[in-house]
């Protein structure tokens, strides 16, 4: 049983994998610009909070950009849902549009966040792009104006 579901996982990750037409990592390192909470009052330390975060990205590849996003958390004592809009702009004029979503936890006085990334599209060589993939960070700080996080994406482009 055990060696059917491994052959299963692997078919699926070289399924995955042959779909796509290119394969990104991009590492980037932000700061907040605008962070507005409101406390929802339901339960104690719930919040809603809409950021803007900025800074620079690096490609695997070695090429670099801007980044910025727009998010939305529902945190209860810090941990909870994010929705992230990120615009990403590289050197060479390239966009990548993304959205992401997913779940914060807080580990110590760090928020580690994961999720998934959508694709939604591209100027330049990313034209009529589409795709998929992961998301992981962290915030070794509080959410507040001037926090700094780091964030991984892999991204898995179809043109």
């Amino acid at each position: 049983m055990l060696c059917i579901f491994t052959i299963g996982a692997v078919l699926a990750l070289t399924v995955t994998a042959a779909a796509a037409d290119e394969t990104v990592k991009i590492s980037s390192i932000l700061r907040a610009t605008v962070v507005e909470s409101q406390d929802v009052g339901d339960v104690d330390d719930h919040s809603m909070s809409l950021t803007r975060y900025s800074g620079l990205t690096r490609f695997s590849d070695g090429t670099t950009g801007f980044c910025y996003f727009v998010a939305t958390t529902d945190y209860i004592k810090g941990a909870g849902t994010f929705l992230v809009y990120n615009n990403v702009t590289l050197s060479d004029g390239s966009v990548l549009w993304l959205k992401a979503t997913g779940m914060t936890t807080i580990d110590g006085t760090t928020s580690r966040f994961q999720g998934t990334v959508t694709l939604l599209g591209g100027k330049g060589k990313y034209e009529g792009a589409k795709g998929d993939g992961t998301l992981i960070g962290a915030r070794p700080v509080p959410l507040a104006v001037d926090a700094d996080l780091y964030s991984e994406l892999v991204i898995n482009i179809e043109k």
